[in-house]
């Protein structure tokens, strides 16, 4: 990893709709692979939880990028 490479930058906010209910917004300027892992592990258990099937994949052209051997985790 490049010692130039500035440190992640993360930003989260809430947005309350009368129709949506309260949603939370979380923004990062760069993802990772561990980033992928934990929205997939949050995915299965909202679904052994609730039952409900989101059906959201990762792109198979987002997982090759993430998990090329040159690929490093900012």
């Amino acid at each position: 990893m490049s010692g130039n490479s500035s440190p992640r930058q993360e930003y989260e906010f809430t947005l309350v709709s009368t129709d949506q209910g309260k949603v939370t917004v979380s923004l990062v300027d760069r993802i990772n692979v561990d980033d992928v892992f934990l929205h997939m592990v949050h995915g299965e258990v909202y679904r052994l939880i609730t039952g409900e099937d989101t059906g959201a994949d990762v792109n198979e052209l987002f997982k090759s990028f993430l998990l090329k051997e040159r690929f490093t985790a900012g």
